[in-house]
């Protein structure tokens, strides 16, 4: 090789070599503007009525799992009351101090829908989301917009983690058995047993609603008993719907102790006292609630030998709507971290996050289809022996559904109400759905905002 091509070959090496090494600048500087930039400020997640010590265990796994995160301040607010929760965040989103995570709840279609970022499909998919969880998510939780294209794209708007349904608690002294709880009339009939045999007792309380736990969700579960053919929401309900439900709500006051109970009624109010109180005491044979109540229950040092539970009862096997309640976690689209924040939804929606968080919340269903069977098993509270599947009727499962409450706050504080007015509750139970759909109305559509809902 002569000296002129070796020349030119050394020439044109480093004429490459100039060109590699730009392009490897650009590509890091690419790289560099265009990768996630993780938030110096402080993250925040507000929930409400979650235990926060739990849910701080929960989010130092996840820093655990997720290293790059591990210096990353993540706080936790718990609410301990819904309408403070409420309050507060629409305050803060005014404010714009506002959390990067929040929980919603299914009784309402929220108007902080507008508040929150869609899951982007790639991150969790519609189909699978599907097949992994119970059906009545999907029918909540799947959305569909449109894209730059015009073609309709499914999206999971929102990620659960568990469900409650309503149960009965009952003290087995009183002779009750898992039969007497198939249906209402199996329940009609156990109830005159023990009037029978105990006078001093009372059956079931599900008399006035602010004497009552959950009165305000007991009641709407009988709403979803009362007709074949509904929509999921109480601007749907008749007059006749009403009358059905309230009646058979009102009947398990014996009519003719109605004094009694009237009486029984006005000393609890004056001694703060629930049915939950005369339950622990002994003088009420059966409760309804929700598996969380088994905190209060264990709290009022209820005898540990004589609980048991069953499903709600239907009028028939396979028919109607079982009421369920739930939460769910959401991004805040003014959210300081978005990257962060998908991150902590996509470890929330994994099984092994699932069974973290229930490890923790062990009175709460899982949301994930393929933890139910190993969940159903567990105890739901260390000192009783009441496990999950006490609570599960086969059958029901298809037939679990939400309800749109409109505004979930205005609802349950209005329904007590009606509950408390056992003269003329058909006529209050009318004005409270016009006034709370007035209200939704304002609050989500911004519609007759001159025009007052009193």
């Amino acid at each position: 090789m002569n000296k002129n091509k070796i020349i030119f070959a050394i020439i044109w090496a480093l004429v490459l070599w100039a060109i590699f090494w730009v392009v490897s600048l650009l590509n890091s500087a690419w790289e560099t503007t265009n990768r996630p930039r993780m938030s110096t400020e402080d993250f925040t997640i507000w929930t409400y009525n979650l235990d926060k010590s739990k849910l701080d265990s929960i989010v130092k796994d996840f820093k655990s799992s997720n290293t790059v995160y591990a210096n990353k301040t993540i706080n936790i607010e718990n609410f301990t009351s819904y309408k403070d929760y409420e309050d507060s965040l629409l305050s803060s989103i005014v404010q714009w101090k506002s959390p990067d995570i929040f929980l919603l709840n299914n009784f309402e279609k929220s108007y902080l829908e507008n508040q929150v970022i869609w899951i982007n499909p790639n991150l969790i998919n519609p189909n699978d989301f599907r097949k992994n969880y119970k059906t009545f998510f999907s029918d909540d939780l799947i959305s569909k917009t449109q894209d730059w294209s015009g073609q309709l794209v499914e999206y999971v708007v929102w990620v659960p983690v568990w469900y409650e349904t309503l149960w009965v608690y009952y003290n087995r002294k009183f002779g009750i058995k898992s039969s007497d709880l198939e249906s209402w009339a199996a329940v009609s009939n156990v109830v005159n047993t023990i009037k029978q045999r105990n006078p001093d007792i009372i059956p079931l309380w599900i008399w006035n609603g602010s004497t009552v736990d959950d009165s305000q969700d007991i009641i709407t579960q009988f709403f979803m008993l009362s007709w074949d053919k509904w929509e999921n929401t109480f601007s749907s309900i008749s007059d006749v719907w009403f009358k059905e439900a309230l009646t058979t709500y009102f009947s398990y006051a014996d009519e003719t102790e109605w004094n009694a109970y009237d009486k029984k009624y006005y000393d609890m109010k004056r001694d703060w006292k629930t049915n939950l109180e005369l339950f622990s005491e002994w003088e009420l044979a059966m409760i309804i609630g929700y598996p969380s109540m088994i905190n209060k229950i264990d709290g009022s040092w209820f005898n540990k030998s004589f609980l048991f539970t069953e499903p709600f009862p239907h009028y028939f096997s396979s028919k109607w709507k079982t009421l369920v309640r739930y939460s769910y976690f959401v991004v805040n689209k003014d959210t300081k971290d978005e990257t962060l924040a998908f991150d902590l939804l996509k470890y929330l929606s994994s099984e092994k996050w699932s069974k973290n968080f229930l490890s923790k919340f062990t009175y709460l269903l899982p949301a994930l289809v393929t933890m139910e069977q190993d969940k159903l098993g567990e105890k739901i509270h260390d000192s009783y022996n009441i496990i999950l599947g006490d609570f599960i009727n086969q059958w029901d499962d298809s037939l679990l559904s939400s309800f749109n409450k409109g505004i979930t706050s205005l609802y349950d504080t209005e329904m007590i109400k009606v509950l408390d007015n056992t003269m003329t509750y058909i006529e209050e139970v009318k004005k409270m759905q016009k006034y709370v759909w007035c209200k939704y109305n304002k609050l989500f559509n911004l519609q007759n905002l001159s025009v007052s809902c009193e």
